[in-house]
């Protein structure tokens, strides 16, 4: 058996047995809860005390458990859901909140098949919302940690924005996002471009005047004698690939929406539209064409997964 499919295996074991860990943690925890003194034989002043310092649990893991074991009491069916190994305690903890004898079934259902950002999601959407004030506390390094609330629309602005500018996290987004406007709408910043725009305009008034200089868009003075086109310097290597036109770019776009193409051996294709390059699927090197039937839209590092292993390999990644 190949060596992926071997880890992905023991893995997939692995994770069952984490499940049923679980699921025993759950239910001594409650024979713990429910043996009459036993906190005060083991000398710890509350159940989340002992998690903690006598089982060894994490405050967050201690928490999930006992809000579940606190929940079960009202809902059965959580504790089932544990035992049957389909989900995790940390997942269920999230639906505690909204979860009732009513709708039960539709809530442990979304926790076994949604991810866990969008059941907190979900979640959220049957909460009661109540707005909390932006809060700006220090962060250690001089740096600031910023906490507020922003509407779901707001939230798809950003995150499109950051695939866009192709930026690593939302602090990013924001940095640029204020400095480009603060660049343009500063009242300040306005009266430093004219003043800039002024001294090029004397600048070339005066080069032209005397016939011996000439003046670049950035304000640089240069002779005449060393104008060149800004690509000649490239290596002839560097010139042989055009670039796409953005007609072709466009189409591609329009096609892929934005969005990597790759398909893994789940048969999925990614969703992620971060850092996306557009790749050939034929390689120019062996012929491929600058078409849009041999362009396709990857996110950086399935572009890199293919390059690397893929066509060093002579393989073809679309028939995998």
């Amino acid at each position: 058996m190949q060596t992926h499919l071997i880890i992905h295996q023991k893995l997939v074991q692995a994770v069952k047995n984490l499940r049923n860990n679980e699921a025993e943690i759950l239910d001594l925890i409650a024979q713990a809860d429910q043996t009459k003194d036993f906190l005060m034989l083991m000398q710890y002043p509350s159940l989340f005390s002992y998690c903690v310092k006598g089982i060894g649990l994490t405050d967050a893991e201690a928490y999930n458990f006992l809000a579940l074991y606190k929940k079960s009491k009202e809902i059965p069916a959580l504790t089932e859901a544990i035992q049957s190994g389909a989900v995790s305690v940390s997942k269920l903890r999230h639906v505690c909140p909204v979860i009732n004898q009513e709708n039960q079934k539709l809530w442990i259902e979304k926790a076994k098949s949604e991810t866990n950002k969008k059941l907190i999601d979900e979640v959220a959407k049957v909460s009661p919302y109540t707005r909390k004030k932006e809060v700006v506390k220090p962060a250690g390094e001089g740096m600031k940690r910023l906490s507020l609330d922003v509407s779901p629309e707001l939230m798809q602005t950003l995150l499109r924005l950051q695939e866009v500018l192709k930026l690593d996290n939302l602090t990013q987004v924001i940095e640029v996002a204020a400095n480009e406007t603060l660049e343009r709408k500063d009242p300040v910043k306005k009266a430093e471009r004219a003043e800039t725009r002024a001294k090029k305009k004397e600048a070339l008034e005066q080069g032209k005047a005397a016939g011996k200089t000439s003046v670049k868009e950035d304000d640089e003075v240069v002779p005449k004698s060393s104008d060149k086109n800004d690509h000649d310097s490239e290596p002839v290597s560097r010139q042989e690939r055009k670039n796409l036109s953005m007609h072709l770019v466009h189409a591609i776009n329009r096609r892929d929406r934005g969005q990597c193409c790759y398909y893994g051996m789940s048969q999925k294709r990614c969703d992620s539209r971060h850092r996306v390059e557009i790749h050939h699927i034929t390689p120019v090197s062996r012929g491929g064409k600058d078409t849009i039937e041999n362009l396709v839209t990857l996110c950086h590092d399935h572009h890199k997964l293919i390059h690397e292993t893929f066509f060093s390999q002579g393989r073809n990644w679309t028939q995998i």
